[in-house]
């Protein structure tokens, strides 16, 4: 059972997953000038189980415990590939800010796969995750008639975003499942290098790697698979082996804010009140779940202590 230290570090390292990832949408967006969204997405995996193999490496971890052939590990790297391949080739196709679709499709397909499959209740956390999902819908939705979201300019990005929500919720349901056996970086290992070569063939297909890149090109694609992807997904799967995996989605979809500060600043892409209230209403949830898992772990924390006397009673009390 995790204890309140624990879960804290959790917590704090979910947070940072989230600022990490609020990177991604913008220099994704920045690489797809050049670079075609299926070479993005292997770059990404690849990269990334370089720098877990490196890490592991010099931890002297044991390779004879990395296994390949896990049924979870298979759903995994399945997850993860498709939820790039989605993500990349959707956001073509939709503006930035497109990609808060996502999260609330991740968030209920992670909350029903976390009852489903490792038996794990919302409790009172439930208040936080209508409120942040809501949050996350009014983002996407910013005001726009339904003829517009459902125009073909709008509507294949929409949903190959919502099917990466999906997929990513697939792989962080295996991370959770697994990490009760295996440490993060026995788990991360397999299921990225087997989205690696899942990828590849989509890349060399695109003709990704016959193509000549600028230094900026390749500084962008480095950044994005060792820092965004390689760091923070070691950093996500210790926040896992700690927290909740409902809490932990929710903490990791307040990347929204970042997304849309980047986008707003960096892209100059228009950012409605809609949308700002769309974040707020995002963090109060963030919020009211993060204190529903402390309450809960301290409630745990508590019950799992030895039992103390009761000082005697004073005549009369």
């Amino acid at each position: 059972m995790t204890n309140s230290r624990d879960n804290a570090i959790g917590i704090a390292l979910l947070f940072f997953v989230a600022l990490c990832w609020g990177f991604v949408a913008s220099t994704v967006k920045q690489l797809t000038a050049t670079v075609d969204p299926y070479t993005i997405s292997f770059f990404r995996v690849f990269l990334g189980v370089l720098v877990f193999a490196a890490v592991f490496a010099l931890r002297k971890g044991s390779w004879r415990r990395i296994r390949w052939l896990l049924p979870w590990v298979i759903l995994g790297a399945l997850g993860r590939a498709g939820n790039y391949l989605l993500y990349n080739a959707g956001l073509v196709q939709a503006p930035t800010n497109a990609v808060a679709i996502l999260a609330p499709v991740q968030t209920i397909s992670m909350a029903i796969l976390a009852k489903w499959i490792i038996g794990e209740g919302i409790g009172r956390k439930w208040v936080g995750l209508v409120i942040s999902v809501g949050g996350l819908i009014l983002i996407w939705w910013n005001g726009q008639a339904l003829s517009t979201l459902l125009a073909p300019e709008h509507f294949w990005g929409n949903a190959l975003l919502a099917l990466a929500g999906v997929s990513s919720a697939v792989q962080f349901c295996s991370q959770k499942v697994l990490s009760s056996r295996f440490s993060s970086l026995e788990i991360l290992i397999p299921v990225f290098a087997m989205s690696s070569a899942i990828t590849f063939p989509f890349a060399w297909n695109a003709g990704g790697f016959s193509r000549s890149y600028s230094a900026g090109t390749w500084a962008l694609l480095l950044f994005l698979g060792l820092v965004i992807t390689g760091g923070s997904f070691m950093a996500l799967g210790e926040g896992y082996r700690r927290c909740s995996a409902s809490t932990a989605v929710v903490i990791t979809d307040s990347t929204i804010f970042m997304t849309l500060m980047i986008s707003r600043y960096v892209l100059h892409e228009s950012v409605s009140a809609m949308m700002v209230l769309g974040a707020v209403l995002g963090l109060l949830g963030t919020v009211a779940i993060v204190w529903a898992e402390r309450h809960q772990v301290r409630q745990q924390s508590a019950a799992a202590q030895p039992g103390q006397a009761r000082p005697p009673q004073r005549k009369g009390e």
